[in-house]
């Protein structure tokens, strides 16, 4: 696995001035569970996110040199992360593996393992960012297969990611848990079939789950009356030719 580019020294951010982007060190570990404590405690439903297990080996996981977690800095204050994971075919907790991907493909995977914003500094598109510098650094580690895992619950997220081009290609179980999966490939353009899509309730886990294995995927969220809703679409061929580098958008 070839060494992706790092963020040093730390790059300003304009749309929160006086920040700075660098990436996570073993001794920022108890500021990101510090911020992690404080989010977690402000979720409104306590599925949202449930935190991992061993917090110091799913931080060392989701470091160089098996990974990336870059940090978001107001001075000394850690104010945002995101972390990316490099898993390898057969490793537990493979979401390509989950969402049934052939080997050779599970090997080009990145999971969008984790991003976490303080209340006070939301709105202000750091996530799309951090989003955005993930997929960047995925592509440096030849890995343009990206997966996120979503639960049910967190409808932001969820709204995040398939705005910037995700879609969801896996629904079921994982250790209990209803959770998302949501890919995307860097090395192609997807495209659906909108002529028979479906419109189905986001919460309606039966009918989510059958739509995916009746080959459709989730490609965009809709709100019908006090109901949110999800839209799926069977993928048609990508438009671009292998190797053309495709953008979020």
């Amino acid at each position: 696995m070839r060494t992706p580019p790092v963020f040093a020294p730390p790059h300003s951010l304009p749309q929160l001035p006086g920040a700075a982007l660098r990436v996570l060190t073993p001794a920022d570990f108890p500021a990101w569970v510090r911020l992690r404590d404080e989010v977690l405690a402000g979720l409104a439903h306590p599925d949202m996110y449930v935190r991992e297990a061993d917090e110091a080996a799913f931080f060392a996981q989701h470091s160089l040199p098996r990974g990336h977690a870059i940090g978001v800095f107001l001075g000394a204050e850690l104010v945002a992360y995101a972390m990316l994971g490099a898993p390898e075919p057969g490793e537990a907790g493979h979401l390509g593996a989950v969402a049934g991907l052939a080997p050779d493909a599970q090997a080009r995977v990145a999971h969008l393992a984790s991003c976490m914003v303080r209340a006070g500094w939301r709105g202000r598109q750091l996530q799309a960012l951090l989003l955005k510098l993930r997929c960047a650094l995925a592509q440096a580690y030849d890995r343009p297969l990206c997966l996120a895992m979503v639960s049910l619950h967190n409808a932001a997220s969820c709204h995040n990611l398939l705005a910037h081009g995700m879609w969801i290609a896996w629904t079921g179980e994982i250790d209990g848990l209803q959770r998302h999966v949501l890919q995307i490939d860097l090395l192609g353009h997807a495209r659906w079939d909108l002529g028979g899509s479906r419109l189905i309730a986001a919460d309606d886990f039966a009918q989510l789950r059958a739509a995916v294995a009746d080959g459709y995927c989730g490609i965009a969220d809709a709100v019908d009356g006090p109901r949110r809703m999800l839209r799926y679409a069977r993928r048609l061929p990508d438009a671009a030719a292998p190797g053309h580098a495709a953008v979020p958008r």
